[in-house]
């Protein structure tokens, strides 16, 4: 009797250890909107604007206050590809990217009977627009002409059609260093995987190939603004075994944000250059809250951050694994410390 209380006991040890890890891991915070399944999120204002799995299709969700609403859109199989920012009046509101043969943008605001509405002055018949943000009547989107090619520019909501969109600064035709310094190689397979938009500043979250490299890819996130005067890179790195992925960009206070995860095996990331990372636009320095983390999901909005748990998490995976519900996790009162730049590019 006595061995198997000491066994038991050892195991529940064990047990809390693995739990207390687990959540460690995870990072502190208060689940705010439970999930079926992950989603990209992105907030404004208090806002967060994420996708809802409802049990058969998700759908474009609110949150604010404790409160989730689904917006009034038809429901689909993949999460969607939208931002939150302020509309020409400084109202919260949304702009979304929906496929119907092509993929065009539309525009909705986050209160009760505001309805879907076109961009028609920025859509096309034969390109698909994506990656779409708006800020206060101006919007930045990706404009599709091929399979490996994407071309990102803005557009006042209010301009006539007859106005075409300005073209914005993106990837570099050639990355020199990236992978065997001092070669340099032609870009290809360039995916723009969102844009931020906060009053001139644009963020850009890019992945591509480089040119006759087999193996893995480079991610990068830039930032450039509406009049194409300046155009940094502000982070860098491969998508090596662990899957390592940007998630984001934020911008807030003058800062841009992502997050560094690892979403094939967390081991990939180290908490001395992984987790949630800002720069400074005025003078580029760096500070990061360490994380080695497989979070889907996460955007920043000064205050806080938000958080999805991991694919696996939201999705069951390992029965002997703990992890913690599928939910929206808020953090608040971040410990940040520099970090140096070249951890980050």
């Amino acid at each position: 009797m006595r061995s198997r209380r000491l066994t038991a006991a050892v195991v529940a040890v064990l047990l809390s250890i693995g739990c207390a890890s687990t959540a460690a891991a995870q990072g502190a915070g208060d689940a705010i909107a439970s999930l079926q399944r992950s989603t990209p999120l992105d907030e404004y204002a208090g806002w967060l604007l994420f996708s809802r799995w409802d049990g058969s299709a998700y759908r474009l969700s609110t949150w604010r206050a404790g409160a989730v609403r689904d917006l009034p859109v038809a429901p689909q199989p993949a999460v969607f590809d939208a931002d939150a920012g302020p509309d020409l009046a400084g109202k919260p509101s949304a702009v979304v990217s929906l496929c119907r043969g092509s993929c065009d943008l539309y525009a909705i605001g986050f209160e009760p009977g505001d309805t879907l509405r076109p961009v028609r002055n920025a859509n096309t018949a034969n390109r698909d627009e994506i990656a779409p943000s708006v800020w206060k009547g101006r919007l930045v989107f990706g404009r599709r002409y091929g399979p490996h090619q994407v071309v990102p520019y803005t557009k006042l909501l209010a301009a006539p059609r007859s106005r075409p969109s300005q073209r914005l600064a993106g990837l570099p035709q050639r990355r020199c260093g990236a992978i065997d310094p001092p070669d340099c190689r032609r870009i290809e397979d360039a995916i723009l995987r969102s844009m931020e938009l906060w009053g001139r500043w644009i963020a850009q979250s890019w992945t591509y190939q480089p040119d006759d490299f087999p193996g893995f890819r480079q991610n990068e996130i830039r930032l450039t603004n509406v009049a194409r005067s300046d155009t940094r890179q502000v982070a860098a790195m491969n998508t090596g075994l662990g899957g390592q992925t940007y998630l984001g960009p934020s911008i807030a206070e003058g800062r841009v944000a992502f997050f560094r995860a690892c979403q094939g095996d967390p081991a990939g990331c180290s908490t001395s250059d992984s987790g949630a990372i800002r720069y400074r636009i005025s003078n580029g320095d760096y500070t990061h809250v360490g994380a080695s983390e497989a979070w889907t999901g996460w955007t920043w909005s000064g205050a806080a951050d938000y958080h999805v748990p991991s694919a696996v998490a939201c999705g069951g995976g390992d029965p002997a694994v703990v992890t913690p519900p599928c939910a929206v996790v808020r953090r608040s009162g971040l410990r940040w410390t520099p970090i140096d730049a070249r951890r980050v590019r």
